[in-house]
Protein backbone atom coordinates (compact mmCIF):
# COMPACT_ATOMS: atom_id res chain seq x y z
CA UNK A 1 0.00 0.00 0.00
CA UNK A 2 1.29 3.43 -0.95
CA UNK A 3 1.18 6.01 1.83
CA UNK A 4 2.71 9.26 3.02
CA UNK A 5 3.89 9.70 6.61
CA UNK A 6 5.17 13.08 7.81
CA UNK A 7 6.02 14.27 11.32
CA UNK A 8 5.85 17.99 12.17
CA UNK A 9 6.93 19.70 15.40
CA UNK A 10 5.50 22.81 17.04
CA UNK A 11 7.73 25.18 15.07
CA UNK A 12 6.75 23.67 11.71
CA UNK A 13 9.92 21.65 11.09
CA UNK A 14 9.14 18.40 9.27
CA UNK A 15 10.64 15.01 8.58
CA UNK A 16 9.20 12.78 5.87
CA UNK A 17 9.24 9.10 6.83
CA UNK A 18 7.63 7.96 3.60
CA UNK A 19 9.31 5.03 1.90
CA UNK A 20 12.09 6.29 -0.39
CA UNK A 21 15.20 4.68 -1.80
CA UNK A 22 17.71 7.04 -0.18
CA UNK A 23 16.09 8.10 3.09
CA UNK A 24 13.69 6.34 5.45
CA UNK A 25 11.98 3.00 4.97
CA UNK A 26 8.98 2.76 7.30
CA UNK A 27 8.50 -0.93 8.04
CA UNK A 28 5.58 -0.81 10.48
CA UNK A 29 3.07 1.67 11.94
CA UNK A 30 1.12 0.73 15.05
CA UNK A 31 -1.75 2.87 16.31
CA UNK A 32 -3.72 3.31 13.08
CA UNK A 33 -6.52 1.10 14.40
CA UNK A 34 -9.04 2.20 17.08
CA UNK A 35 -7.41 2.38 20.54
CA UNK A 36 -8.29 -0.18 23.18
CA UNK A 37 -11.26 0.41 25.44
CA UNK A 38 -11.25 0.12 29.22
CA UNK A 39 -14.39 -1.40 30.77
CA UNK A 40 -15.00 -1.46 34.51
CA UNK A 41 -17.65 -3.77 35.99
CA UNK A 42 -18.71 -4.90 39.45
CA UNK A 43 -20.36 -8.14 40.40
CA UNK A 44 -23.79 -8.45 42.01
CA UNK A 45 -23.94 -9.83 45.54
CA UNK A 46 -25.16 -13.41 45.28
CA UNK A 47 -26.25 -13.05 41.65
CA UNK A 48 -24.91 -14.05 38.27
CA UNK A 49 -23.34 -11.49 36.02
CA UNK A 50 -22.15 -7.97 36.75
CA UNK A 51 -23.06 -4.36 36.07
CA UNK A 52 -21.18 -1.70 34.17
CA UNK A 53 -19.45 1.03 36.15
CA UNK A 54 -17.92 2.93 33.26
CA UNK A 55 -16.35 2.43 29.86
CA UNK A 56 -13.94 4.66 27.97
CA UNK A 57 -11.27 4.58 25.27
CA UNK A 58 -7.62 4.75 26.20
CA UNK A 59 -5.16 7.22 24.67
CA UNK A 60 -3.71 6.38 21.27
CA UNK A 61 -0.13 5.11 21.04
CA UNK A 62 1.42 5.48 17.58
CA UNK A 63 4.63 3.47 17.18
CA UNK A 64 6.64 3.92 13.98
CA UNK A 65 9.39 1.43 13.10
CA UNK A 66 11.79 2.43 10.30
CA UNK A 67 15.13 1.85 8.64
CA UNK A 68 17.58 4.54 7.52
CA UNK A 69 19.08 3.97 4.10
CA UNK A 70 21.35 5.63 1.56
CA UNK A 71 24.20 8.02 2.28
CA UNK A 72 24.64 10.69 4.98
CA UNK A 73 22.77 8.59 7.52
CA UNK A 74 24.29 10.55 10.39
CA UNK A 75 22.92 13.85 9.07
CA UNK A 76 19.49 12.23 8.61
CA UNK A 77 19.61 11.01 12.18
CA UNK A 78 20.37 14.50 13.52
CA UNK A 79 17.60 15.96 11.38
CA UNK A 80 15.23 13.40 12.90
CA UNK A 81 16.33 14.38 16.44
CA UNK A 82 15.74 18.04 15.59
CA UNK A 83 12.08 17.36 14.77
CA UNK A 84 11.23 14.44 17.06
CA UNK A 85 12.11 15.35 20.65
CA UNK A 86 10.95 13.36 23.70
CA UNK A 87 8.11 14.99 25.69
CA UNK A 88 7.55 17.56 22.91
CA UNK A 89 4.48 18.13 20.75
CA UNK A 90 4.32 16.36 17.40
CA UNK A 91 1.78 16.25 14.58
CA UNK A 92 1.44 13.10 12.48
CA UNK A 93 0.24 13.38 8.88
CA UNK A 94 -0.90 10.11 7.31
CA UNK A 95 -2.21 9.88 3.75
CA UNK A 96 -3.29 7.04 1.46
CA UNK A 97 -5.30 6.91 -1.74
CA UNK A 98 -8.51 6.97 0.29
CA UNK A 99 -7.81 9.15 3.33
CA UNK A 100 -5.81 12.22 4.35
CA UNK A 101 -5.66 12.71 8.13
CA UNK A 102 -3.56 13.90 11.05
CA UNK A 103 -3.23 13.17 14.75
CA UNK A 104 -1.60 15.22 17.51
CA UNK A 105 0.42 13.93 20.42
CA UNK A 106 3.67 13.99 22.36
CA UNK A 107 6.86 12.06 21.72
CA UNK A 108 7.43 9.32 24.28
CA UNK A 109 10.69 8.09 22.79
CA UNK A 110 12.85 8.24 19.65
CA UNK A 111 15.44 5.48 19.50
CA UNK A 112 17.90 4.76 16.69
CA UNK A 113 20.32 1.80 16.62
CA UNK A 114 23.63 3.41 15.61
CA UNK A 115 26.03 0.48 15.71
CA UNK A 116 24.13 -2.20 13.78
CA UNK A 117 24.82 -3.23 10.20
CA UNK A 118 21.40 -1.84 9.27
CA UNK A 119 20.44 1.41 11.00
CA UNK A 120 16.94 0.99 12.42
CA UNK A 121 14.80 3.07 14.74
CA UNK A 122 11.49 3.37 16.51
CA UNK A 123 9.40 6.38 17.49
CA UNK A 124 6.66 6.16 20.11
CA UNK A 125 4.03 8.93 20.24
CA UNK A 126 1.24 9.21 22.83
CA UNK A 127 -1.92 10.98 21.65
CA UNK A 128 -4.28 12.09 24.46
CA UNK A 129 -6.80 13.00 21.75
CA UNK A 130 -7.84 9.60 20.41
CA UNK A 131 -9.00 10.69 16.94
CA UNK A 132 -7.45 11.01 13.52
CA UNK A 133 -8.78 14.19 11.90
CA UNK A 134 -9.32 14.99 8.24
CA UNK A 135 -7.01 17.69 6.91
CA UNK A 136 -10.01 19.36 5.22
CA UNK A 137 -12.86 20.96 7.21
CA UNK A 138 -16.52 21.23 6.21
CA UNK A 139 -18.74 24.24 6.85
CA UNK A 140 -22.45 25.06 6.98
CA UNK A 141 -23.59 28.69 6.84
CA UNK A 142 -26.58 30.79 7.77
CA UNK A 143 -27.05 34.43 6.81
CA UNK A 144 -30.18 36.46 6.11
CA UNK A 145 -28.57 37.66 2.89
CA UNK A 146 -26.49 35.15 0.94
CA UNK A 147 -24.04 35.96 -1.81
CA UNK A 148 -25.19 35.56 -5.38
CA UNK A 149 -22.64 37.44 -7.46
CA UNK A 150 -22.14 35.58 -10.72
CA UNK A 151 -20.44 36.10 -14.07
CA UNK A 152 -20.74 37.17 -16.83
CA UNK A 153 -21.72 40.82 -16.51
CA UNK A 154 -24.76 42.03 -18.47
CA UNK A 155 -23.92 43.03 -22.04
CA UNK A 156 -25.86 44.36 -25.00
CA UNK A 157 -26.31 40.77 -26.20
CA UNK A 158 -27.28 39.56 -22.70
CA UNK A 159 -28.99 42.46 -20.88
CA UNK A 160 -30.46 40.36 -18.05
CA UNK A 161 -29.54 41.75 -14.59
CA UNK A 162 -27.19 39.74 -12.40
CA UNK A 163 -27.67 38.87 -8.72
CA UNK A 164 -25.54 40.51 -6.06
CA UNK A 165 -27.30 38.71 -3.22
CA UNK A 166 -30.58 37.14 -2.21
CA UNK A 167 -32.66 36.86 0.94
CA UNK A 168 -32.49 33.55 2.80
CA UNK A 169 -35.93 32.50 4.03
CA UNK A 170 -34.72 29.16 5.42
CA UNK A 171 -32.81 28.87 8.68
CA UNK A 172 -31.96 25.18 8.30
CA UNK A 173 -28.27 24.28 8.10
CA UNK A 174 -27.22 20.83 6.91
CA UNK A 175 -23.80 19.23 7.27
CA UNK A 176 -22.55 15.72 6.53
CA UNK A 177 -20.35 13.86 9.01
CA UNK A 178 -18.44 11.09 7.24
CA UNK A 179 -16.48 10.16 10.38
CA UNK A 180 -17.38 9.13 13.93
CA UNK A 181 -19.69 11.17 16.16
CA UNK A 182 -17.84 14.22 17.41
CA UNK A 183 -18.22 17.85 18.44
CA UNK A 184 -17.88 20.92 16.23
CA UNK A 185 -17.19 24.64 16.30
CA UNK A 186 -20.07 27.14 16.15
CA UNK A 187 -19.35 30.75 15.22
CA UNK A 188 -22.03 33.42 15.70
CA UNK A 189 -21.39 36.93 14.36
CA UNK A 190 -23.82 39.80 14.97
CA UNK A 191 -24.19 42.62 12.43
CA UNK A 192 -26.67 44.35 14.78
CA UNK A 193 -28.04 43.68 18.25
CA UNK A 194 -29.42 40.15 18.78
CA UNK A 195 -30.88 38.46 21.83
CA UNK A 196 -30.56 34.84 23.02
CA UNK A 197 -29.64 32.98 19.80
CA UNK A 198 -30.46 29.28 19.99
CA UNK A 199 -29.20 26.43 17.82
CA UNK A 200 -31.52 23.40 17.68
CA UNK A 201 -30.81 19.91 16.41
CA UNK A 202 -33.73 19.35 14.02
CA UNK A 203 -33.65 15.57 14.54
CA UNK A 204 -33.27 15.30 18.33
CA UNK A 205 -34.74 18.66 19.52
CA UNK A 206 -31.65 19.21 21.67
CA UNK A 207 -30.51 22.80 21.77
CA UNK A 208 -27.70 25.13 22.73
CA UNK A 209 -28.65 28.66 23.79
CA UNK A 210 -26.55 31.67 24.75
CA UNK A 211 -28.51 34.05 26.99
CA UNK A 212 -28.45 37.82 26.97
CA UNK A 213 -27.83 40.42 24.31
CA UNK A 214 -25.20 40.21 21.61
CA UNK A 215 -24.06 43.58 20.31
CA UNK A 216 -23.22 44.55 16.76
CA UNK A 217 -19.72 43.33 15.91
CA UNK A 218 -19.67 40.63 18.60
CA UNK A 219 -18.42 37.17 17.63
CA UNK A 220 -19.27 34.19 19.84
CA UNK A 221 -17.36 30.95 19.33
CA UNK A 222 -18.64 27.70 20.87
CA UNK A 223 -16.67 24.44 20.75
CA UNK A 224 -18.50 21.24 21.71
CA UNK A 225 -15.63 18.80 21.36
CA UNK A 226 -15.04 16.45 24.31
CA UNK A 227 -12.14 17.77 26.38
CA UNK A 228 -12.37 21.21 24.79
CA UNK A 229 -15.82 22.66 25.51
CA UNK A 230 -15.72 26.45 25.47
CA UNK A 231 -17.89 29.52 24.92
CA UNK A 232 -15.91 32.65 24.03
CA UNK A 233 -17.00 36.22 23.26
CA UNK A 234 -14.83 38.38 21.02
CA UNK A 235 -15.82 42.03 21.49
CA UNK A 236 -13.57 44.61 19.90
CA UNK A 237 -10.65 42.17 19.83
CA UNK A 238 -10.98 41.32 23.55
CA UNK A 239 -11.84 37.66 24.19
CA UNK A 240 -13.88 36.69 27.26
CA UNK A 241 -15.01 33.34 28.61
CA UNK A 242 -18.85 33.45 28.75
CA UNK A 243 -19.60 29.79 29.44
CA UNK A 244 -21.78 31.03 32.30
CA UNK A 245 -24.18 32.46 29.70
CA UNK A 246 -25.19 29.01 28.48
CA UNK A 247 -28.86 28.55 29.37
CA UNK A 248 -29.76 25.70 31.73
CA UNK A 249 -30.91 22.73 29.68
CA UNK A 250 -28.50 23.44 26.85
CA UNK A 251 -26.69 20.44 25.35
CA UNK A 252 -23.17 20.32 24.01
CA UNK A 253 -24.44 19.39 20.57
CA UNK A 254 -22.52 16.87 18.48
CA UNK A 255 -22.58 15.67 14.89
CA UNK A 256 -23.86 12.15 14.47
CA UNK A 257 -22.69 10.00 11.59
CA UNK A 258 -24.35 10.98 8.32
CA UNK A 259 -26.55 14.02 7.66
CA UNK A 260 -27.14 16.48 10.52
CA UNK A 261 -29.71 19.29 10.41
CA UNK A 262 -29.79 22.37 12.65
CA UNK A 263 -32.02 25.44 12.78
CA UNK A 264 -31.89 28.79 14.54
CA UNK A 265 -34.22 30.63 16.88
CA UNK A 266 -33.87 33.99 18.57
CA UNK A 267 -34.75 37.66 18.44
CA UNK A 268 -33.15 39.45 15.48
CA UNK A 269 -31.98 36.46 13.43
CA UNK A 270 -31.75 38.74 10.40
CA UNK A 271 -28.73 40.30 12.10
CA UNK A 272 -26.80 37.05 12.44
CA UNK A 273 -24.14 35.28 10.45
CA UNK A 274 -23.71 31.73 11.71
CA UNK A 275 -21.17 29.14 10.70
CA UNK A 276 -20.75 25.49 11.76
CA UNK A 277 -17.20 24.21 11.22
CA UNK A 278 -16.66 20.46 11.27
CA UNK A 279 -13.68 18.17 10.74
CA UNK A 280 -14.28 14.47 10.18
CA UNK A 281 -12.84 12.42 13.06
CA UNK A 282 -11.90 8.75 12.85
CA UNK A 283 -11.08 6.24 15.56
CA UNK A 284 -9.27 4.10 13.00
CA UNK A 285 -7.80 4.72 9.54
Amino acid sequence: MFFTLILENQTGDRVNLTTTANQYMTSKIEGLSPPAGTISTSGYAGMDGSYLNNAFIEKRNVVISFEMRGINIESKRHQLYKVVKPSRYIKIYYKTAGIDVFAEGYVESCEVQNFEMLTTGQISILCPDIYWYSTVSQMAYYSHVTGGFTFPFPTEENPEPFTLGKYNTQNIMEIINDGDETGFTLEIEATDNVRSPTLYNADTDEYLQVSGEILAGDIITVTTKTGNKTVTLNRGGVKTNIINRLVSGSTWLTLREGKNRFYLRGTGLNNLKVRIVHTNAYLGV
